[in-house]
């Protein structure tokens, strides 16, 4: 009955032994580490990958003991060869960037297996190093700062572990948060006042990270947005007085003016007349409205969520603001905006919004013709309703009003979840299922008005926002929605049919308007779970705490910079300017100098101390027993039973030779200090 128990409990005490080296400990704590990153990098990361590396870690683990070995290096090599072959073949469905993260994370799964030297443990952390780098490409919310802050701190505390072995866990933290307190006003200082240049190069877009909207819209594509509460974008304005009213949240994004039968999407032919009018120096609508009087314009600050795309979205119409950042947005002649590169991490873009301009037709009668281009099969009884509506009205205003009163009197539903309608599904929309989402709508409206001879297009973005606080608004994926534009007197109007069937949706929101009408969105467990009053309150100081880090630290651009350095220093010049850079540089320079120059010892060793403290060395070594935070009198009933009696006699002598120079004054002589070398000689000997 004994021995079984101990067979049973033999591993544990294994393992506890194992934890009690600090190479051990060093490495575990490198493994959680690692198990972090792999959490936080799902997205990118592919499901076998994720595997791997968790097995990675597991054995690891396990070899932690002298009950499991590790992986062979054979094994390894195969694994890792086996991984990249994987690799290339599904690295082209992932994309380049996601490939590149992927390989990286493999390199450090099969390098967990293989950590023996030093050598290995630096590679290890300088890998991790740059995973946390990889996955600030995906984030750079406050959440993902302090996850990946607290990585940092790991491999830190593991490496501090490492190379102390032997030192007590209160030293190696101590160094650790000093190190921390002593980096912390260095990087601030770096941050406030080098130059905030722009990336040097443009990162491949990952796959994964393409979120939102589309530039072609099928009916459910926007419902399926619905069931999505993450944000998509803030708005700060000026003052509250300012943020405009529920049913005038219109954010535009693209529009769609091309109809295969199915799918909306963007012409071909108005991207290729964009680009000749733009060869040929033709301003857009929207940078002539932006050189006018502009006292009555809105401005404000949108914080973008990335989205690996180069559309935005804002209140039309809108110009960017040329005084902040008009290198970094430019205008359409279709009143959108586009940034110069795809939006990879969140973004601050300044613009300014015209409530009183119109929407002019800033192609003639090129857009018109564009708008009233539809297939010549499919939907007959729409295109026959089309042609009565025009016989029946002379202006394209009454067509659009007829339209909007059949949505309105029709008997149509407002729905998330409508019946498949795989052929002629304006038809099947119009005529016989009558219930659909804002897509289905506005596509149906505009093919009507199309069939009467009513230039008219689809326009995607986002309508509502809920109130962070009285001058900041937050749009989410479920704000997404699709109306109507009909070109009556060469400008372009707005009319939302969604809004015939399902009011409440433009005054209240989604879910409210959802909740009127019987229906609910398809919310994550966790979502349902915060309706508590608590958690409502937390996620919204949460929000909260995210805002202010995206508008004062990602938002830290070269123009708040300028800004802050004028305030404090007045009118700037490029003397001035290279003063204050420089003397950043050179105080920086000074901290790290001031921390690296090597410190006097307030009281020098003695001979004895430094045989002693070379005679422990050597015992440590050869006995593999660490003296840590022992007495020296403990240290020595430790070791004295692995020590032969030469190495013993010596060994001892030296320490009493120690004891009687610190506690009873006896300082060394000449004679002493012979004895003491040959002693320390005499105990190398014995031990080899």
């Amino acid at each position: 009955m004994i021995r079984e128990t101990l067979n049973r409990t033999y591993p544990f005490n294994v393992f506890g032994t194992a934890l009690h080296q600090p190479r051990a400990v060093a490495i575990l704590l490198l493994c959680f580490a690692f198990s972090c990153l792999l959490f936080s990098l799902t997205a990118p990361l592919m499901t076998w990958v994720l595997m791997l590396g968790g097995c990675a870690i597991v054995a690891r683990i396990a070899g932690l003991s002298a009950l499991h070995s590790l992986p062979t290096t054979r094994t390894v090599n195969l694994l890792a060869v086996l991984a990249v072959f994987a690799l290339t073949w599904f690295g082209f469905s992932i994309g380049l960037l996601d490939s590149m993260i992927n390989l990286l994370t493999l390199a450090c799964a099969l390098k967990v297996m293989l950590v023996e030297k030093k050598r290995d443990f630096h590679l290890l952390i300088c890998a991790c190093l740059f995973l946390i780098g990889c996955g600030f490409i995906s984030s750079l919310s406050v959440f993902a700062w302090f996850g990946y802050t607290g990585i940092l701190v790991l491999l830190l505390f593991s490496t501090a572990i490492y190379h102390g072995a032997g030192a007590p866990t209160k030293k190696s933290i101590t160094f650790v948060g000093v190190l921390i307190l002593q980096a912390s006003p260095i990087a601030l200082l770096l941050f406030l006042l080098l130059p905030q240049l722009p990336p040097l190069w443009q990162m491949p877009t990952s796959k994964s990270t393409q979120t939102g909207l589309s530039d072609t819209v099928t009916p459910g594509d926007i419902a399926s947005l619905a069931t999505s509460s993450s944000l998509a974008f803030s708005a700060t304005f000026e003052s509250a007085a300012q943020v405009p009213d529920a049913t005038s949240r219109y954010w535009r994004a693209m529009t769609l003016e091309h109809f295969d039968g199915k799918t909306w999407s963007i012409s071909a032919k108005r991207k290729q007349a964009e680009q000749q009018l733009a060869y040929m120096g033709r301003p857009t609508p929207l940078s002539t409205m932006a050189s006018k009087d502009t006292s009555y314009a809105t401005a404000y600050e949108l914080i973008v969520e990335p989205t690996s795309q180069t559309w935005l979205f804002a209140l039309s119409p809108s110009a960017p603001d040329n005084r902040a950042n008009s290198i970094n947005v430019n205008s359409r002649f279709d009143f959108t905006l586009r940034a110069n590169t795809p939006i990879a991490s969140k973004k601050a873009f300044y613009l300014r919004y015209f409530p009183n301009e119109k929407i002019t037709n800033g192609m003639g009668n090129f857009e018109a013709q564009l708008n009233l281009q539809m297939s010549k099969n499919g939907n007959e009884k729409t295109r026959a309703w089309g042609k009565r509506l025009a016989a029946q009205y002379t202006s394209p205003r009454d067509i659009a009003n007829a339209i909007m009163r059949e949505f309105q009197q029709g008997g149509f539903r407002y729905t998330l979840s409508p019946n498949a309608m795989p052929t002629d599904p304006i038809d099947r929309f119009l005529f016989e299922a009558r219930a659909g989402f804002c897509a289905h709508y506005a596509g149906a409206m505009v093919y009507a008005l199309r069939a009467a001879n009513v230039p008219a297009r689809m326009v995607t973005g986002y309508q509502g926002g809920s109130t962070l606080s009285d001058r900041v608004l937050q749009i989410r994926q479920y704000d997404a929605h699709a109306w109507v534009e009909v070109l009556i007197d060469n400008d372009w109007v707005r009319y939302d049919p969604t809004s015939a069937v399902a009011p409440s949706r433009l005054t209240l929101g989604l879910e409210e308007a959802l909740e009127e009408l019987g229906e609910s969105r398809q919310s994550s467990v966790l979502e349902k779970f915060g309706n508590a009053k608590f958690f409502t309150t937390l996620q919204n100081w949460f929000q909260q705490l995210d805002y202010s880090w995206s508008k004062w630290v990602l938002g830290f651009d070269n123009a708040a910079q300028t800004s802050m350095l004028e305030d404090l220093l007045g009118a700037l010049s490029p003397q001035k300017m290279r003063v204050v850079f420089l003397s950043a540089i050179g105080l920086t320079a000074l901290i790290l100098a001031l921390y690296f120059l090597p410190r006097r010892q307030t009281q020098a060793q003695t001979p004895s101390h430094r045989a002693l403290l070379k005679a422990i060395k050597h015992i440590e070594s050869k006995t593999k027993t660490v003296r840590g935070n022992k007495s020296l009198s403990a240290f020595r009933k430790d070791v004295s039973p692995q020590l032969n009696s030469e190495a013993l006699v010596a060994f001892n002598q030296i320490c009493e030779q120690f004891e009687r120079e610190n506690y009873a004054s006896q300082s060394d002589n000449n004679d002493t200090k012979a004895k003491i070398k040959h002693d320390l000689r005499k105990l190398k000997k014995a031990l080899h």
